[in-house]
């Protein structure tokens, strides 16, 4: 008869498992008991803004300090010294603020954000060329009457611009509307890019561009183009070009229209690209005043009105369209 021989380390783990599956081996004693983790709680954002917090007034053209600003929050006011103040109060969300500074516009806002350290200002004028009445005009104006700031959805980077298979079909076509994304990337400093496609993307905002055969705008009398925006809670989510005439998409009305798409308005300035009238002999690309507005708008939340107050900015409910039409000069 054969006698069967067992390990040490077989023994071992026999005697291990017959001091019972909880006991550690060779350890004895009770197992330990289970660690219960310590319930997560969530700390509450700040809601205000606290003494000795530090604010910076600089300008939204070059980020440069603003001195001698006249700052009042929440009902105090202080005067920016190196571009700086430092709060003396508790600030709560939502509290008025009101800037006043030395060749600026005035800005008007609400501390929406704990978090909020810097306040840029507009200038009322610019090496560029720009002034006051211009913003009001490219920016404020519509159809002649003033208007809120219309601007892309925040947080695009990217805008697909689409044609019809009848501009694809047209190679001055393509080129154009190549050059006026081009342009449109380069004006707004690359923080948005527009691009051709194929196809409108599945997210994001796209351009349509097409012919208007039969478009009830292009039978009114010297419209040559128009843009048509589609906005929700106030920004632009998409939109569309429509040439009344094929040639006419050949041209730098191109980029003229996709300067619509932005939320720019018409220049006053004839030798401009955003001027209202097309005759030819216009601006083919975007001035740097025309530039530095695109970047400045930017930097608002859509709703905000002349010369720069969003305090009263809303959310309008569901989808509104806008139209802006590019005219020939009238005989």
């Amino acid at each position: 008869m054969r006698t069967s021989r067992r390990s040490p380390l077989r023994r071992a783990l026999l005697s291990c498992a017959a001091a019972g599956l909880l006991a550690a081996c060779g350890g004895g004693g009770s197992p330990a008991a289970p660690t219960i983790p310590a319930a997560v709680v969530a700390t509450p954002p700040p809601d205000n803004l606290a003494p000795g917090g530090v604010i910076q007034v600089v300008s939204a053209e070059d980020a440069s300090p603003i001195d001698g600003a006249t700052v009042t929050i929440a009902g105090k006011s202080y005067t920016s010294a190196g571009g700086r103040i430092t709060l003396q109060e508790r600030v709560p969300l939502r509290s008025e603020v009101d800037i006043v500074a030395g060749g600026m516009l005035e800005r008007r806002t609400l501390v929406r954000d704990a978090a909020m350290t810097t306040f840029a200002l507009w200038p009322s004028r610019s090496p560029t060329g720009m002034d006051e009445g211009y913003t009001q005009a490219l920016v404020y104006t519509s159809d002649g009457d003033f208007s809120p700031l219309r601007r892309l959805t925040r947080g695009t980077a990217r805008v697909a611009v689409v044609l019809s298979a009848d501009l694809r079909a047209d190679a001055e076509a393509v080129a154009a509307h190549q050059e006026a994304a081009d342009r449109m990337t380069a004006a707004a400093g690359g923080r948005v890019v527009y691009a051709l496609a194929t196809q409108a993307p599945a997210t994001g905002v796209w351009v349509d561009a097409k012919l208007g055969s039969g478009d009830p705008y292009c039978d009114e009398e010297y419209i040559l183009a128009y843009e048509q925006d589609y906005t929700r809670n106030g920004e632009i989510v998409r939109a569309a070009i429509v040439y009344c005439d094929y040639k006419v998409a050949r041209t730098a009305t191109a980029s003229h229209e996709m300067g619509h798409t932005f939320g720019l308005c018409h220049s006053p300035d004839k030798a401009e690209l955003m001027y209202a009238y097309y005759n030819g002999h216009g601006g083919v690309d975007f001035t740097p005043r025309e530039s530095l507005e695109m970047r400045l708008m930017l930097q608002r939340p859509a709703g905000n009105v002349f010369p720069d107050d969003d305090r009263a900015a809303t959310a309008a409910a569901g989808e509104r369209v806008h139209v802006t039409r590019c005219p020939a000069p009238p005989r």
